[in-house]
């Protein structure tokens, strides 16, 4: 069975972008020349993906704006009220008369993995309800307890060795799936590892980028910056979210200061002071550590 459709998860409230994710979805926040959601769309359909599902609740009408304007091929599917991870894949498999497979991407996130592995885990998703993909971590996250790499359990991290959490990143055998409505949590209705068996496959070969929240939005804008021998930077430049006229001394982009300095406004080589900026300028009262969009600032 082939895996050509994908469902970006993009529902969320964009808590955790600070002020400025109150303004601009989460999806919308550029990675240099490109909104994360256009590169989740490139994403996919590098990994092969044919037709892709959106979910959107918060700021709805902002992305299916940006959609339109930009000429985004994906088909969202709104929410008035929330349904959770669980209840979103639900909705999506009920449109899809739960049939076929659909590979799960979390809209601010990244798995940049060597084809080889992604090929054995669309292989090994043949014979599960849910396969997730795996992440090798040391802290912040919940951890899966595996046996033989089925799932067992899910555990708040207690020690800062490295375990496996769920990447975000999943496939979903829909002809397996049994059929739910409404609001359900992901490992309730979908990866139910307490009634079906969940497979956890654990790639040796990848990187992980993470935007999910301002810290780690701003960490790894500035970690492009000095990857420049990176899967993800070459994907990048593959996508076009990189234009290399902008890249300046210091680690800088379009912009000529403090090192780190971010301008992805239309006003070229701003002075910068460590920020990144959607619009306006940056701020020497806010050295280092925020995003900036107009009058709005999200702090680390």
């Amino acid at each position: 069975m082939s895996l050509d459709t994908a469902y970006i998860l993009g529902a969320g409230l964009g808590t955790r972008m600070g002020p400025v994710g109150e303004k601009l979805p989460k999806l919308l926040w550029p990675v240099y020349e490109k909104s994360l959601l256009e590169l989740q769309l490139s994403y996919a359909l590098k990994l092969g993906i044919k037709k892709v599902y959106l979910n959107t609740h918060f700021q709805a009408q902002v992305i299916q704006d940006f959609v339109h304007k930009h000429d985004v091929d994906v088909e969202i599917l709104h929410e008035e009220e929330l349904l959770d991870i669980g209840g979103a894949v639900h909705n999506l498999a009920n449109k899809l008369n739960y049939r076929g497979k659909i590979l799960i991407l979390n809209g601010d996130q990244f798995l940049m993995f060597v084809e080889k592995q992604f090929k054995e885990f669309v292989n090994i998703s043949q014979k599960y309800v849910a396969t997730l993909m795996g992440l090798e971590v040391s802290d912040q996250y919940n951890e899966l307890v595996l046996i033989d790499n089925l799932l067992a359990g899910i555990e708040s991290s207690k020690s800062n060795s490295k375990y496996y959490t769920y990447s975000g990143v999943s496939i979903i055998n829909l002809d397996l799936l049994k059929p739910v409505a409404g609001k359900t949590k992901f490992f309730e209705s979908v990866a139910n590892f307490k009634n079906d068996e969940v497979y956890v496959y654990r790639p040796t070969d990848y990187e992980y980028w993470d935007f999910g929240t301002t810290a780690r939005y701003l960490n790894s804008m500035r970690e492009v910056m000095l990857s420049k021998e990176s899967r993800f930077y070459k994907f990048l430049l593959d996508s076009k979210a990189i234009d290399q006229s902008k890249l300046l001394p210091n680690n800088c982009y379009n912009a000529k200061g403090e090192e780190f300095s971010i301008n992805l406004t239309d006003t070229p080589s701003q002075p910068g002071f460590g920020n990144i900026v959607f619009d306006g300028q940056d701020s020497l009262f806010e050295k280092e550590n925020v995003v900036v969009m107009g009058e709005s600032i999200s702090k680390v």
